[in-house]
């Protein structure tokens, strides 16, 4: 399969349907580099290839494998949506890849809004309710690949309760914006839709997650029109539902 640009593969000791989480893995990114999780050693390894470079290393452990390892050790639930602060809670923005989050994101940072995620955002049920665990403070508008972007100094570092996903649907420069709350069967799909990864072993687990998120947390959709100049407007829009 092809992630970020680059061919990639998995390799495991035994088919992931029958692991647990004890098992050891690896993930091989096309001529830069082998990352292995060690699962005795609990740690991540990794061996060099002919372009590997310490900035690719950073991304593919940051952006994508280590929440891997976070998701198949059911530590947390990962969720592919890029999240900022909204009066102290956690709202989240889910879009196809070029859909519109993260030049999103990036347009509530520069409004003051506090980040919690780019691209990946770590979920945990508590007792009081759900979390989101923030990832790391980078933020790349403009999606350069390989990169984690620029580093962002109004970055999160503690857990803020879930308060609303909205799901971005790109339309006409000249469209309104406009939401809609999401209910029933299509709230469920929003989740399920916006994981950070498919594997098929664990459907059930992850049916019964969202099922159970989707009780406690509020979707919309929302219209954005293709044009930057009405980030504003969409800015406003949204902070309306929070």
């Amino acid at each position: 399969m092809e992630m970020s640009g680059r061919k990639i593969r998995y390799h495991s000791r035994w088919p992931f349907e029958n692991a647990d989480k004890n098992f050891s893995w690896a993930l091989e990114v096309g001529g830069v580099l082998l990352l292995v999780w060690d699962a005795a050693e609990r740690k991540i390894c990794y061996s060099r290839k002919e372009g590997y470079t310490p900035e690719r290393l950073r991304f593919w452990v940051l952006h994508t494998f280590f929440p891997l390892v976070l998701e198949l050790q059911r530590t947390y639930r990962i969720l592919h949506v890029g999240s900022v602060m909204v009066e102290g809670k956690a709202v989240l923005f889910s879009a196809f890849s070029f859909g519109g989050k993260s030049t999103l994101t990036d347009y509530f940072i520069r409004q003051g809004h506090t980040l919690l995620s780019d691209d990946c955002l770590a979920i945990k049920k508590q007792p009081d309710g759900y979390y989101a665990v923030p990832s790391y403070p980078f933020q790349r508008p403009f999606r350069e690949p390989e990169t984690l972007g620029y580093h962002v100094d109004n970055f999160s570092v503690e857990p803020r309760p879930l308060h609303a996903v909205f799901l971005l649907q790109k339309n006409a420069p000249d469209a309104a914006v406009t939401v809609g709350e999401i209910k029933g069967i299509d709230k469920f799909e929003a989740f399920h839709y916006s994981s950070f990864i498919h594997f098929d072993f664990m459907k059930e687990e992850r049916f019964t997650f969202f099922t159970q998120l989707s009780r406690y947390v509020s979707v919309y959709q929302i219209t954005i029109p293709w044009d930057r100049k009405r980030l504003k407007e969409i800015h406003e829009m949204i902070l309306g539902y929070c």
